[in-house]
């Protein structure tokens, strides 16, 4: 038995018994509903969610910390438009908005993200979502489309992450954690099969000063031969309300993290051996250490907002990789990466009763990498190529708002500046060493339009156009094969976007819902191509195109005697092509959906969530689709004076699916098997 399959059994004896000291807030439906008009930072100034000109999603901190799933990929998956994958519950991370991933085979980008307003996206365009745990978020908001003139270049969208809830100027501490065991869908009898997570948190606030410690560490095995991942992290948080009303904060942290890499199977070998795994003859897996240190001060009153965000991290990285005599070898990375972000506006009343708010902010983004590929054991320091590339990217943005009680305008200039110098070398099939060089240089202007009126007293229309930009990334710079620069141009985003949305209140019920239609069309696309050979290259392709129609719901209603159901549904309509290579863009469903209703009093609840992927394309040149597939998951809680526990059932019907397309890959290598059936237990407790 692994001794840390042991702590967290313990841990479960220990939290079994009640004591008295512990407390939790019970919950009710006014604190779980999602009916309340929330202020977001989506278009950068605080807006009430109902009047953003655009699709936002908020997820609470009831969604993002339970037990139905380890990672936020259950969670965004609920969101239409969104398709996050992982491997191995905690392993590899790939996130789509709007098949905003196409290039994205092993990693996230055109999506950005920030935690806390710091900017964690590199200066090329790489999200670390690996950093993220959702047991320590207080709120997520989503924001899909090209997002260039608001938060910077990308086409995807952003993700605004917070970690901790409002700052509370108030004498008090407490110490709380979570824990999770869950099977893997094979060999659920056994320990050695169990899934287990667990991590703590430490707060104490005291004059006017919030300090706050967390941990967490958690080992997967995965439910595939070569699937496990294992990750340990420690964070550290000061928050100080100041004389003259600013708040800082001071952010640490340090991230130690490793999964497997197990490779895709073709058809035959999925029927027959769907645990297998042709990465484990070459030990594919990624050894990834993060460190990283943030401070802010932030300063709001009711006309004038500012704040001042910098973060430094410090990633190291081994990668064996290989799936194939033709496809292994082995990647060591370096980077340093620092982020500046400032931001102000002002408002005024005018005459007439409506506001005007001036905005305006700026980003600085640097980064050094250092990168070498060589064989699995190179001889005499032997090496592919090997390079160092450093990164600056600049960006600033000045916006104005209009608005009155019926209709508010919203419209942003953006300009981004991009170099990257790159300076390496190559070995070629004779020995001799070819020179690896790139002077990358780029600017672009980036407008954002936006405008929602209120159709009737309960709905909103609106009505949005933004544009983007996409660099190639620095591990886009070199060809896999000749070990030659691949010269990439950046893409070009354009995407215009029409929608409504609203909140109708009944008796004994609340309703928000919202549908909208949008086209996006991007030039110069940087996608994999499939070779004749094993393997693929990357090049520009014209022609990129998403038309899609997205719609979601959220109802409650509310019953007798404290009791109250919630009902979610989402669906969504691809239709993303390459004009000049085909109909049907690989790795995107035609069409997807999810359904969730649960059932709550204050004390016990119940739930079940359905989710449906229709079939989608493979390849760019042949016909090969996947099959569409669903899932079902229930759980239920009980919460009590002492925690909440929750039981569950994912995947109950054990339907059998790919989690993990490889897309155009060569002999319709595709098959990544989900995890089976499998159970799972958590709980949280608070020692106040």
């Amino acid at each position: 038995m692994k001794p840390s399959i042991l702590v967290h059994l313990a841990w479960t004896l220990a939290l079994a018994f009640p004591q008295s000291a512990r407390s939790q807030t019970v919950s009710s439906p006014e604190d779980t509903t999602l009916f309340k008009t929330a202020s977001v930072l989506s278009l950068r100034i605080p807006t009430p969610e109902d009047r953003v000109s655009g699709n936002a999603h908020t997820l609470s901190t009831e969604t993002l910390q339970n037990g139905r799933s380890p990672d936020l990929e259950d969670a965004l998956n609920a969101l239409p438009g969104v398709r996050m994958e992982t491997r191995g519950f905690g392993g590899s991370r790939r996130l789509q908005i709007r098949s905003s991933g196409i290039r994205a085979p092993f990693a996230v980008r055109n999506v950005h993200m920030l935690m806390d307003g710091f900017v964690l996206t590199n200066a090329s365009g790489i999200s670390p979502l690996d950093l993220w745990n959702p047991q320590w978020m207080s709120q997520l908001e989503v924001l899909k489309g090209p997002v260039g003139a608001i938060y910077g270049s990308g086409y995807g969208g952003v993700l605004l992450g917070t970690s901790l809830n409002s700052f509370q100027d108030k004498k008090t501490s407490s110490i709380s954690g979570y824990s999770r065991l869950a099977t893997n869908g094979s060999d659920t009898l056994s320990l050695n099969g169990i899934s287990s997570e667990s991590g703590f948190q430490w707060q104490r606030i005291s004059n006017s000063t919030e300090w706050t410690l967390r941990g967490l560490w958690n080992e997967v095995p995965g439910g595939r031969l070569h699937e496990s991942n294992g990750r340990k992290q420690l964070e550290f948080h000061r928050r100080k309300k100041m004389e003259d009303g600013r708040l800082t904060h001071l952010w640490t942290g340090w991230m130690d993290a490793s999964w497997d890499l197990p490779g895709s199977l073709n058809a035959s070998d999925a029927n027959l051996a769907p645990a297998s795994s042709p990465g484990a003859e070459f030990d594919a897996h990624v050894d990834r250490m993060r460190t990283w240190i943030g401070y802010s001060s932030e300063k709001r009153q009711n006309e004038k907002q500012s704040g001042l965000w910098i973060y430094a991290q410090h990633t190291e990285k081994q990668n064996p990789f290989g799936t194939s005599p033709y496809f292994n070898g082995l990647k060591d990375e370096s980077e340093q990466f620092a982020s500046a972000r400032w931001w102000e506006a002002k408002t005024a009343l005018l005459s007439n009763g409506s506001k005007f708010t001036w905005d305006k902010t700026a980003i600085l983004r640097a980064e050094d990498l250092s990168l070498r590929e060589s064989d699995l054991n190179p001889v005499d320091d032997a090496y592919r190529y090997q390079f160092q590339s450093i990164t600056i990217n600049a960006w600033g943005s000045s916006g104005i708002r209009l608005e009155n009680n019926k209709w508010q305008l919203d419209a942003q200039m953006a300009f981004e500046w991009m170099r990257r110098n790159t300076d390496g070398d190559g070995t070629v099939d004779d020995g001799s060493k070819l020179a690896i060089a790139e002077n990358y240089k780029h600017l672009a202007a980036l407008p954002f339009i936006g405008f929602s009126f209120e159709f009737t007293e309960q709905s909103r229309l609106f009505l949005q156009y933004g544009k983007a930009t996409s660099h190639p990334t620095t591990f886009e710079l070199v060809d896999p094969d000749l070990y030659t620069t691949l010269n990439l141009l950046p893409e070009r985003a354009n995407a215009i976007e029409l929608g409504w949305k609203g909140n109708t209140d009944f008796k004994q019920a609340s309703v928000t819902y919202s549908l909208q239609a949008y086209q996006q069309e991007v030039g110069n696309a940087i996608a994999s191509v499939q070779r004749e050979s094993d393997g693929f290259y990357i090049d520009n392709i014209q022609g990129l195109q998403m038309v899609g129609l997205e719609g979601y719901c959220n109802a409650m209603v509310t019953l007798k005697n404290s009791h109250w159901v919630v009902l979610q549904g989402q669906g969504s309509m691809n239709r993303h092509s390459f004009n000049s290579v085909t109909e049907a863009l690989p790795g995107t469903p035609l069409h997807a959906s999810s359904f969730q209703a649960a059932y709550h009093t204050e004390r016990w609840a119940a739930g079940t969530m359905h989710y449906w992927n229709d079939r989608m394309p493979l390849h760019n040149s042949k016909d090969d689709w996947s099959q569409a597939h669903q899932r079902l998951d229930a759980w239920i809680s009980l919460r009590s004076a002492a925690c909440t526990w929750q039981f569950g059932v994912r995947n109950i019907l054990d339907s059998k699916y790919s989690s993990w397309f490889q897309t155009n890959g060569f002999g319709g290598r595709y098959f990544n098997p989900a995890p089976a059936r499998l159970v799972w237990l958590s709980w949280r407790w608070q020692i106040s």
